[in-house]
């Protein structure tokens, strides 16, 4: 990288921390530490306090024309879905889009390894309603029947009961395994493991920094899981990293993306 590399601002409000203790600057640092090490990006670190979800539009706002690409981590979904609308003139990533970019592919190797073809397997999304982008990102993927669930349904629809039959079951909310001891399907994927948000993150930012003036959407985050599923080792469901070589995949596959034409 050269000198005159753009900026990713790792900006955070902590508004998802409201109800404990958790200091978000060395959470930024961290993020910018990671993105730094794996793409070489230049970061700026901006930790905010919780306040009216205006002041957090008005900081990226005000943010220098070097910055190229906005991590937003920490953040309400309904805060990140706010700033975005507000500040559409540049491109704003939040962990819930790499989480969601991972366990998609985790799902297309488990499901290819398992012999289940993806246009003919049944995935249950447990806690949909905290990660909106997975289901349109499943079915751009070619899962060919998506259930979505939420705690309130589960008076009405206990889940293993929409379970019943499914291929996997990717569990958002955490600590649902038990309700699958019986059954010798669904497979249960969770968000456990801590690189999951991390493994397209430095690869997308960068393509991101080097394509100004372009719109993320579903088929920009659907390459970046391919790119995952291709990097994955024969015994795992996920690559090893993040890497600097998992990094340069990735932003090939999202760079190539974010230059097709729209459909």
């Amino acid at each position: 990288m050269t000198s005159s590399s753009r900026l990713v601002a790792v900006v955070s409000d902590g508004s998802a921390f409201t109800d404990q203790d958790i200091p978000v600057e060395p959470l930024l640092r961290g993020y910018a530490a990671l993105i730094h090490e794996s793409s070489g990006l230049p970061t700026l670190v901006r930790p905010l306090g919780v306040g009216a979800p205006q002041h957090l539009q008005a900081t990226l706002g005000a943010l220098s024309k070097t910055v190229g690409a906005v991590l937003l981590p920490h953040v309400t979904p309904d805060r990140a879905h706010a700033v975005r609308r507000a500040v559409s003139d540049m491109p704003i990533v939040t962990e819930h889009d790499t989480t969601a970019i991972a366990l998609t592919a985790a799902l297309m190797t488990t499901l290819t390894r398992g012999g289940h073809p993806l246009t003919s397997s049944r995935v249950v999304i447990a806690g949909a309603n905290t990660m909106p982008l997975l289901s349109p990102l499943l079915v751009t993927a070619g899962i060919g029947d998506i259930t979505t669930w939420n705690r309130a349904d589960a008076v009405a629809f206990p889940l293993h009961r929409v379970a019943a039959g499914a291929h996997a079951v990717i569990d958002l909310l955490g600590g649902l395994a038990t309700e699958f001891d019986a059954l010798v399907e669904p497979v249960v994927l969770t968000r456990r493991d801590p690189r999951i948000p991390l493994l397209a993150l430095p690869g997308l930012l960068r393509a991101l920094t080097k394509a100004p003036n372009t719109r993320l959407d579903v088929e920009v985050y659907h390459a970046c899981a391919l790119a995952l599923v291709m990097a994955t080792p024969p015994d795992e469901r996920l690559p090893l990293g993040p890497d600097r070589a998992l990094t340069r995949r990735v932003a090939d596959a999202a760079t190539q993306a974010l230059h097709q034409p729209a459909q």
